[in-house]
């Protein structure tokens, strides 16, 4: 059985938590695509490993908005470059998004630090910036 968290702990993790969210925010910072319904985002499709997503799922992966502003989001996305779409070629009706090869590279430094953070916080060594 695990032993209960201290408060030690608790504060530790509180402090990496808020540091991943933070080189989340710092990392997309200039293309203001830190908001967390991005970090939704782009983490459901990279799970996906380079397969396509239906554009329509898309919009369910991000929690706590409306289709709406989801279908806002991910147009910006395309635009921008970041998520690719393309026609089905198994459904004309449907369309495919994935990641461009840039957002990969950057959301997978993202991964990178944010494991390094959790290292630490697992190691008893203080997140930077706490």
């Amino acid at each position: 059985m695990a032993r209960p968290l201290s408060d030690k702990d608790r504060l530790v993790l509180a402090r990496t938590l808020k540091r991943v969210g933070l080189t989340w925010q710092q990392i997309f910072r200039e293309d203001d695509y830190g908001a967390s319904n991005y970090l939704d985002l782009f983490t459901e499709i990279w799970l996906r490993q380079g397969e396509p997503v239906y554009k329509t799922d898309c919009y369910r992966f991000m929690q706590g908005i409306s289709s709406q502003t989801a279908k806002k989001y991910l147009q910006h996305a395309v635009a921008r470059g970041y998520l690719l779409e393309s026609n089905n070629p198994q459904d004309k009706r449907s369309k495919l998004i994935t990641m461009s090869p840039e957002l990969t590279a950057t959301v997978e430094r993202s991964y990178d630090l944010t494991a390094q953070e959790l290292r630490k916080a697992l190691t008893g060594q203080q997140p930077t910036d706490s």
